[in-house]
């Protein structure tokens, strides 16, 4: 179905390493060639044995940055649940960021951190940078992200050059703070696809890519965790 769209559709799966259950399900669409980029949360808990499959499939594997490192351990083997609407995630973050829990200089030393590590797993740097739950859109993040990087010669960001087509709420978030990171993206001169939307922002994803203008690249994100969106990969050629 991506394919009749006459759209260039890029397909990524989020949550590489959230848990096993994320693992197991993001490894059997790569082994089926239903993927063609893994977002990844490093972890003590991959297998060598997972860190080779990715490595041998030959698809692009990104950093899915992340500040939820108490919680990795407890997700390996707990089902996930996200019982928390967008609104209320909001305003903890935000109340986070301004009491200096997660201020500029503690990102940017903990990305910098999981980078690192992410190297010393996979032997290689990441071929682009994303992050959970859309973090890094928030605009001292994005340019913390673009800053990293350079540095270390990363092309790709999740990010999307132009306006999504929908009305949902993390959609319409989205595209007010791409509208304000527009400016440094086009300054640091990064890779991105030309629309990036989320299966899970829609009652039909191939339906609304359809939508979009003919030849032009679609990042497509799934959470292969979670059943719908399992079952919407799974359904599609």
């Amino acid at each position: 179905m991506f394919k009749e769209s006459g759209n260039k559709i890029i397909v990524s799966a989020d949550d590489f390493g959230i848990s096993q259950k994320a693992t197991e399900n993001i490894l059997n669409f790569v082994r089926e060639g239903k993927i063609d980029r893994v977002e990844i949360m490093v972890s003590k808990n991959f297998s060598q044995e997972q860190i080779q499959t990715l490595l041998n499939s030959g698809i692009k594997l990104d950093i899915h940055f992340h500040l939820i490192k108490e919680k990795l351990d407890y997700w390996q083997d707990h089902p996930r649940k996200i019982d928390e609407g967008a609104l209320k995630r909001i305003f903890f973050f935000l109340f986070n960021y301004l009491t200096g829990k997660i201020g500029i200089k503690k990102v940017e030393k903990e990305w910098e951190e999981q980078l690192n590590h992410f190297q010393k797993l996979f032997g290689k740097l990441p071929d682009g940078i994303s992050s959970h739950e859309y973090i890094h859109f928030f605009p001292p993040y994005f340019k913390c992200v673009l800053k990293i990087a350079k540095k270390y010669g990363i092309k790709y960001v999740r990010f999307g050059k132009n306006l999504s087509r929908n009305s949902n709420i993390i959609s319409i978030i989205l595209n007010w703070l791409r509208k304000r990171n527009l400016e440094i993206f086009k300054e640091f001169a990064m890779e991105s696809s030309d629309f990036m939307i989320s299966s899970d922002w829609f009652e039909n994803v191939h339906t609304e890519i359809t939508k979009y203008p003919s030849g032009k690249q679609i990042e497509v994100v799934f959470h292969p965790e979670l059943e719908d969106e399992y079952n919407t990969l799974d359904n599609s050629n």
